[in-house]
Parts: structure tokens; C-alpha cells; sequence
């Protein structure tokens, strides 16, 4: 069989279940997985030792539809999620989205250093403004919104990234 009609393996199972208005935090800033779907992207991901980087979100692809929350942060971020869909809590385990509940704190994308306060001043949103920073991303509300579209991909090496909502989740086991 020549070797342009020899069959592709299956994509690697994920554990990704997006809406097809959620966003990722990418190499190019944030991005609708929707529009990234059939292609590679960098991905922003965190290494062992902490650091912050990139790394290759790969065969990104439509699923079968299913269940979406709309879940907000206390920024008032918002983001829609398929009920299977894994976030990495703020102490490292791991939860589904249809077990997440109001006050759950999520492990964030970045954060400024423990006991940093930001100035008070104008350049910074009221909410921030001389208050010590909660380094968790913390769920305020999260609703079943119905039945959509579910995107899902892999993440080479650290099999995780970050939403623009702020939180981590796991591409992969």
C-alpha cells in the first residue's frame, strides 16, 4: 500500500472538552479552539520545576457533543466546558467540571509571588487594588448550559495548559 493511502492511527484519547467559543491560551494569545481545529499550536503549559513555557497542542479535533457548563471566576471570567473536561485544582488534584462547585480554587495560569499586594492605584481593576492577590483562580458559579460541540487535543510533555479563564487543565493522562 503506497504511503499516501496507508489509514493514520486514532488521535490519543484526551481529557479536553471545550466549547467551541473557549478560549486557549496560546503562542499567539488567546485563541478559540474552534478556529484551531486540524491544525498545531504552541500551547502555554508549566514544566516540573515551575516554569511557565510552551509546548505543542496537537491533534486538535472536534469530539462528540455533550453537556456544557458555563463556569465564572471571581474576575468575572467566563468559559464554557464539556461536563468530563479535567481542571487541575489549586492543590494539584484533579476535577471534572460537572463535580466543580462554587468556591472551588483552581490552580492559575500565572500569579504574582505570596504576599504580593497590588498598588492602589488607577491602572489596576478595582477589585485588585491594595488587596493581597489570591494566587487560585476561584469558581464563583458554574450552570449546565445544554448540549454542544466538544473540542479536545493533546499536549506534548507536560500533557497540561491554561484557558484564558485562567485555570490549568489536562489534556491527557
Amino acid at each position: 500500500m503506497p504511503p499516501e493511502e496507508k489509514p493514520k492511527p486514532p488521535p490519543p484519547p484526551t481529557l479536553s472538552r471545550l466549547a467551541a467559543d473557549a478560549l486557549v491560551e496560546t503562542i499567539d494569545g488567546p485563541v478559540e479552539i474552534v478556529k484551531l481545529a486540524g491544525k498545531v499550536m504552541p500551547v502555554l503549559t508549566r514544566f516540573q520545576d515551575g516554569a511557565l513555557g510552551f509546548r505543542m497542542m496537537t491533534a486538535i479535533r472536534q469530539l462528540e457533543d455533550g453537556e456544557l457548563f458555563d463556569l465564572t471566576n471571581v474576575d468575572e471570567q467566563r468559559v464554557r466546558l464539556g461536563g468530563d473536561h479535567v481542571l487541575v485544582r489549586e492543590d494539584g488534584s484533579e476535577v471534572r467540571v460537572r463535580d466543580v462547585r462554587p468556591g472551588e480554587r483552581l490552580h492559575p495560569g500565572w500569579t504574582y509571588v505570596t504576599g504580593y499586594t497590588p498598588p492602589d492605584a488607577p491602572e489596576y481593576a478595582a477589585t485588585v487594588r491594595g488587596r493581597p492577590w489570591d494566587r487560585a483562580v476561584v469558581v464563583t458559579a458554574i450552570r449546565s448550559v445544554g448540549t454542544g460541540a466538544q473540542f479536545g487535543f493533546s499536549v506534548n510533555e507536560t500533557k497540561r495548559y491554561f484557558l484564558t479563564f485562567g485555570a490549568m487543565s489536562r489534556a491527557q493522562a
